[in-house]
């Protein structure tokens, strides 16, 4: 199976489709991302199909956003559930778009600590880039995810690296977050811009995502840190600058963890709806 012709094919669809996914109407800015993200959707319908051979398995893509990893993998022969937060999904034209592929999409938020998805459903979970975003306590949705799984079904997660030892050095020497700058707080609260998820509330090292995710009945399948994801924009100098650096030893700025679910969570969490 060739995968990144598959992937070709649905990127090739987005464009013909000429759908306004984050209601800006800024398709250029769509593409453009799509550009910067297309070495990571392969990476990541690779790894999925590695532990889900064949077809007609049930998937749920958290934060499925332009929905090119959703698309392809239903085009494989998966059935394929796209979620994302109201601002994004809840428009007519966005069900619309991915009705004519045959998948259901769904608008909620991960705020609300609950996934709409029947319990033990999905042989899969896929979450990229998502975590990271999360201005809550991410506890709850672990334990979502965990419901809506079968035992023996698969966790999929993408997410920085917070234990890079690049990203270290810079906090060291220029005081600078891994994750947003102060103006960009600004940017979130004006309305003629769109940054509604665009900022990194917290990265997270490997043992604090081990931490965060297996005592609510998962085990690790494999773990890879990796340094191409979102790299290859900008000049040819600072590309080739930045993955001098990110492959550096101790040095790659994000991580991928295949989890397997193995039992139900039994973990009791007191959710404060106040909070």
């Amino acid at each position: 199976m060739n995968i990144r012709k598959i992937l070709d094919a649905t990127i090739e669809d987005f464009y013909k489709s000429n759908i306004n996914i984050d209601g800006t109407g800024n398709n250029l800015g769509q593409f453009r991302y799509l550009e910067i993200m297309k070495d990571s959707y392969s990476e990541t319908i690779n790894d999925c199909l590695g532990v889900l051979p064949g077809d007609n398995f049930n998937i749920c893509e958290l934060g499925s956003f332009l929905g090119i990893v959703a698309k392809s993998l239903k085009s494989i022969g998966h059935n394929v559930i796209a979620c994302d937060i109201p601002y994004f999904f809840e428009r007519e034209e966005i069900k619309n778009h991915f009705k004519r592929s045959s998948i259901n999409s769904l608008a909620f938020n991960l705020r609300d600590n609950k996934i709409p998805i029947n319990s033990s459903s999905q042989d899969m979970v896929i979450a990229c880039e998502i975590i990271e975003h999360l201005n809550f306590n991410p506890l709850p949705i672990i334990k979502e995810i965990n419901r809506i799984l079968k035992i023996g079904g698969y966790f999929y997660l993408a997410t920085p690296n917070a234990n890079s030892l690049l990203k270290k050095i810079i906090y060291l020497f220029f005081g600078k977050q891994p994750s947003f700058k102060i103006s960009q707080l600004y940017q979130q609260l004006d309305p003629s811009q769109n940054m509604i998820v665009g900022l990194h509330w917290r990265e997270y090292s490997l043992k604090e995502v081990k931490d965060m995710i297996l005592p609510f009945g998962f085990e690790i399948v494999f773990v890879r840190l990796i340094g191409n994801v979102g790299v290859n924009h900008g000049g040819f100098l600072k590309n080739y600058l930045k993955n001098f650096l990110f492959n550096l030893p101790g040095c790659k700025p994000n991580q991928i963890i295949m989890f397997r679910k193995i039992y139900d969570s039994d973990i009791n969490l007191h959710i404060n709806k106040d909070s």
